[in-house]
């Protein structure tokens, strides 16, 4: 199974698209469009789910949000923040400063 995008992989990226939004936000649809563009996926990724509409690709990107409490979570480090009443995700100052940090 080698190829497959991890959750992990998925985080740098999503924090770059939300911080090109308007006001730092994109919805969990469009975030897992956007993501889709930058990682192409193949193979088992590009699988949908049994009985579901989700790619294992775009449960990861679901994942991010279903995983918040977890302490390694981005959103639970504070690097984004989940806005259930608008089903999207906001980069943060936290956000902005590791973007900036790696981009140097």
């Amino acid at each position: 199974m080698t190829g497959r995008v991890k959750e992990s992989d998925l985080v740098i990226p999503a924090l770059r698209i939300m911080s090109e939004q308007p006001g730092g936000f994109i919805t969990t649809t469009e975030l897992i469009q956007e993501l889709e563009e930058v990682f192409n996926p193949k193979g088992d990724d590009a699988q949908f789910l049994d009985g579901r509409n989700d790619t294992y690709f775009s449960q990861k990107v679901r994942n991010l949000i279903s995983h918040r409490s977890q302490s390694n979570n981005f959103i639970h480090k504070g690097y984004a923040e989940y806005l259930a009443d608008r089903e999207g995700l906001k980069v943060t100052q936290l956000g902005e400063a590791l973007l900036e940090q790696i981009s140097g």
